[in-house]
């Protein structure tokens, strides 16, 4: 800001008895702040994290049996009605949307001549 626009603030600051009561400008930062940044040395990477078998530092081998360990990602589009038949079904078998999709999914390869899949 200019010393033109500070003066003007200030100017309406005084005339609504804020004289004081104004917060201060904001302090821009420097570009170079070396006290502030904290080197990342390699063996400060957790172990298990290097024994992925992506070979990726962030991919992490899970052992529990959850579906999230055991199952690839695929993304799913429906239109707007299937979905809430989906979540219908799902809400009064008292069961998950997810295990709805997997147990159509289980029928149709079945039909198809694909048994034991899923």
């Amino acid at each position: 800001m200019s010393s033109k626009s500070d003066a003007a603030r200030n100017a309406v600051a005084a005339a609504a008895g804020l004289d004081g009561l104004l917060r201060p400008k904001p302090v821009q930062p420097s570009a170079a702040q070396p006290d502030n940044v904290v080197d990342i040395k390699p063996e400060a990477i957790a172990p298990h994290a290097e024994s992925a078998a992506s070979g990726h530092p962030k991919a992490v081998e899970r052992e529990d049996g959850t579906v999230r360990a055991s199952y690839k990602r695929a993304m799913l589009y429906l239109p707007p009605k299937a979905k809430r038949k989906f979540k219908e079904i799902a809400f009064t078998t008292d069961r998950k949307e997810h295990d709805i999709y997997i147990e159509a999914l289980r029928d149709y390869l079945e039909k198809l001549g694909h048994p034991g899949l899923l």
